[in-house]
C-alpha cells in the first residue's frame, strides 16, 4: 500500500515542478519588462480602441462653470429691449462665434490705419497647422487682409483667424488678451478669449447676452462694413468660400452674422434681421444640430418681431457712417450678393470744378483718364490704386488730387484718374481710383501713399470683379 502512495506523491511533485517551470518561462522578469529591445504582442483592436478613446477624453477637461449648452436671447437692436431669453447670462463656449470679435478688431484696425485692405499678411506655420475649417492658405506665402477677413465671415476659416491674430497681436495668445480687453470695453463682462478662432479651450467662455452686445457693437460701430456679413459666397484662388449661415437665404430679413460649432458648445448662431422697419438680434447656443438650431432661431425671431410690434418698440434707424471709416463693404467683395451696380465712370479731370482744372501751360494736378468709359480703360490683369469711396464727388476728386501729387512722376505719367459711381443699398458712393498700373506700381505706390497718411488699396482687375476693381 505504501508503494502506490509513494508513486502518486512522486508524480504530483513532478507535475508541480513542470508547472513552476512553465510559469517562469511565460512570465518575463522585471528587467525584461523594462527592456526596450523586447517585442510585445500588439493589443487587440478592442484594446486599442479603449486606449485611444481614453486619450481623446483626457485632452478635454470640462469647465465646471459651464453647466450646459443651450441658451438663447432675442433683443431689439434699437432699444436693447429683451424680447425672449433662456439661460442668457449663463456661461457657454462660443466656438466660432469667437470670430465675431476677431472681425471686430480687424475692422477697427482698418479704420485706424493699422491695416489696409490690400496689405499682404504672412502665413505662419501656426496658421498652416490650424485645424479645419480652413481657407487653404499657400505654405510660405501671404494673404490679403480682404481675403482673410472675408474667409472669416464666410468659411469661418481657422487659418485666417491665426493670420489676423498674429498680424495685430504678434501672436495668438497676446491677441486673445486684446480680444478680452475689447470685450470688457463693450460691456461683455462674462466673456474670456483664449484664441482667435473658437477652437476648443475650456477657459474660453461667453454668454448669449454678451454675444448680443457684440453683434450690436458691430452694427453700430461699423455700419459701413456690416453688409459683408450678408455675402453668401466669396471667391478665393479659383474656388468659392461658401457662408455657413444658411439663415441668410432662408429667413426673411436676415442679413448677418455668424455660426459656430464644437462638441463642447453645440450648434451656435448669432443672427440679425430686419422686418417692418425693426431690427432684432438673436442668439441661440447649444443647438442639437444645425437644422434644429436654425428652426429654433426662426421661431424665436418670429415671436420677437410679433412682440416688438405689439409693444410699439421704436423702428430701426440706419446708423450713419462714422468719420473714421476708410472703406465701405463694397470694397471687400463685389457681386450681386451686395446688390452693387456700376454706372459709367467719368474722368477726374472732366469732373473737377473749374478752380481745380489745370491752367493753360501747366500740368494738371490729376491726370485725365484715357477713356470716358471705365470698362474700356481697365483690362484683365491690370492694377489700380483705390484711394477711397466718398458720398460726395468733390471729396473723391480732392482725394485723387492729393494722392496723385504724392506719387513719383513715373507713376503719375502712367496713371489715369477716375471717379465712378457705385450704388449700394440705395446709396450712391463715388470711388476714387488710379488705373492702368502695373502690379509693382500699384503696390509700391500705395505703400508710398500710406507713409503720407493717404490710405489706399492696390487691387488687381480679375475676371470676377470686372468692370472695375472694387
Amino acid at each position: 500500500m505504501t508503494y502506490p502512495l509513494r508513486r502518486i506523491a512522486v508524480c504530483l511533485s513532478r507535475i508541480g515542478a513542470a508547472l513552476l517551470l512553465a510559469g517562469a518561462i511565460a512570465t518575463p522578469s522585471d528587467v525584461d519588462a523594462r527592456s526596450p529591445n523586447k517585442k510585445r504582442a500588439a493589443p487587440t483592436t478592442k484594446a486599442r480602441a479603449v486606449k485611444a478613446t481614453g486619450h481623446r477624453s483626457s485632452a478635454w477637461t470640462p469647465n465646471p462653470a459651464v453647466t450646459g449648452k443651450f441658451a438663447y436671447l432675442i433683443v431689439d437692436a434699437t432699444s436693447s429691449q429683451e424680447l425672449a431669453s433662456d439661460h442668457a447670462d449663463e456661461l457657454r463656449h462660443p466656438a466660432s462665434l469667437t470670430k465675431l470679435m476677431t472681425i471686430y478688431l480687424a475692422f477697427s484696425a482698418l479704420d485706424s490705419g493699422r491695416l489696409a485692405l490690400g496689405d499682404s499678411l504672412p502665413v505662419s506655420a501656426n496658421a498652416l497647422n490650424a485645424p479645419p475649417t480652413k481657407m487653404g492658405l499657400p505654405p510660405g506665402g501671404s494673404v490679403s487682409v480682404r481675403d482673410a477677413t472675408m474667409a472669416l465671415v464666410t468659411r469661418s476659416a481657422n487659418d485666417a483667424a491665426v493670420v489676423i491674430a498674429e498680424a495685430l497681436g504678434g501672436d495668438e495668445a497676446n491677441f486673445a488678451r486684446l480680444m478680452t480687453q475689447k470685450a470688457r470695453q463693450l460691456g461683455m463682462s462674462s466673456t474670456v478669449f483664449r484664441n482667435a478662432s473658437g477652437l476648443p479651450n475650456r477657459e474660453q467662455v461667453t454668454t448669449a447676452r454678451d454675444q448680443a452686445r457684440l453683434a450690436n457693437a458691430l452694427l453700430r460701430n461699423f455700419p459701413h462694413y456690416y453688409a459683408v456679413f450678408s455675402v453668401q459666397s466669396y471667391p478665393y484662388r479659383g474656388r468659392a468660400l461658401d457662408n455657413h449661415n444658411r439663415m441668410l437665404g432662408n429667413y426673411d430679413g436676415a442679413d448677418g452674422l455668424k455660426t459656430g460649432y464644437t462638441a463642447a458648445s453645440g450648434f451656435n448662431l448669432v443672427l440679425s434681421a430686419v422686418r417692418d422697419n425693426r431690427r432684432l438680434i438673436g442668439v441661440v447656443m447649444g443647438g442639437a444640430s444645425a437644422s434644429r438650431r436654425d428652426r429654433q432661431m426662426a421661431e424665436l425671431m418670429d415671436r420677437g418681431f410679433a412682440s416688438a410690434q405689439s409693444m410699439g418698440i421704436s423702428p430701426w434707424t440706419s446708423i450713419r457712417k462714422p468719420p473714421s471709416a476708410r472703406y465701405t463693404a463694397s470694397q471687400f467683395v463685389p457681386g450681386a450678393s451686395l446688390q452693387e451696380t456700376l454706372r459709367p465712370a467719368v474722368t477726374a479731370k472732366a469732373a473737377l470744378p473749374p478752380a481745380a482744372q489745370a491752367a493753360p501751360g501747366k500740368a494738371a494736378a490729376v491726370p485725365a483718364a484715357p477713356a470716358a468709359n471705365e470698362s474700356d480703360s481697365l483690362s484683365l490683369g491690370s492694377w489700380v490704386i483705390q484711394v477711397g469711396a466718398f458720398s460726395e464727388p468733390q471729396a473723391a476728386q480732392l482725394a485723387l488730387e492729393r494722392a496723385t501729387a504724392a506719387l513719383p512722376s513715373p507713376v503719375r505719367s502712367n496713371a489715369a484718374a477716375t471717379v465712378d459711381e457705385v450704388q449700394m443699398a440705395n446709396k450712391v458712393f463715388h470711388r476714387a481710383r488710379l488705373t492702368n498700373l502695373s502690379q509693382e506700381q500699384a503696390i509700391d505706390g500705395c505703400k508710398r501713399l500710406e507713409k503720407r497718411k493717404i490710405y489706399c488699396s492696390p487691387l488687381q482687375v480679375t475676371a470676377w470683379n470686372t468692370p472695375g476693381a472694387r
